[in-house]
């Protein structure tokens, strides 16, 4: 666990200095989303949620740094599991958004949902809702800034939607570009 904060702060620190490398490759966001629902079912299953992936059409291929959309990937899915109680359904889903010339990512849940009054300090550095400030779901409110610097870092942009006890929809959406 301390190697993960430590982990964390260092590339937290990276984005807020501007001095985070990426190292974008051509490539298909359809795969990484294949890997991320096969690491991620494990977990799904042992809290009874239905895991689901669905890609809308072809996504075109576009440059991106792989490994930090995966954790960007990785951090939103382990959290639609963390907050939805068991026997609740996750969908990764991911399309082409024309009007904003963008590939479209979205992780949504059906899970507790995220209090009105934190929605807007969500992507905060250190931010932990009410919600999750027991034990059970450890961390340091690091992963959501991360993963908000991280889509930043590739031009994108990230957002929220929930209404509490309704679930939470994660989206991010990656510029369109010539390959």
């Amino acid at each position: 666990y301390m190697s993960d904060l430590i982990e964390d702060l260092f590339a937290l620190s990276q984005l807020d200095a501007g001095v985070l490398k990426l190292k974008p490759e051509p490539g298909q966001l359809s795969d990484l989303l294949s890997d991320t629902l096969e690491s991620m079912r494990a977990l799904a299953q042992a809290r009874q949620h239905e895991l689901v992936g669905e890609v809308e059409g072809e996504l075109p291929e576009i440059s991106y740094d792989a490994p930090k959309i995966q954790r960007v990937l990785n951090n939103l899915v382990s959290n639609a599991i963390h907050h939805t109680a068991p026997g609740g359904q996750i969908v990764l889903g991911a399309r082409v958004n024309e009007p904003e010339r963008a590939i479209e990512i979205s992780v949504r849940d059906n899970g507790e949902g995220i209090a009105p009054a934190d929605l807007e300090h969500i992507f905060d550095s250190f931010y932990r809702g009410e919600r999750s400030r027991g034990r059970e779901h450890g961390g340091a409110g690091l992963g959501l800034a991360i993963a908000k610097g991280l889509v930043e870092a590739h031009g994108g942009t990230i957002l929220v939607e929930s209404v509490a006890g309704q679930g939470a929809s994660f989206i991010f959406r990656l510029p369109l570009q010539k390959v």
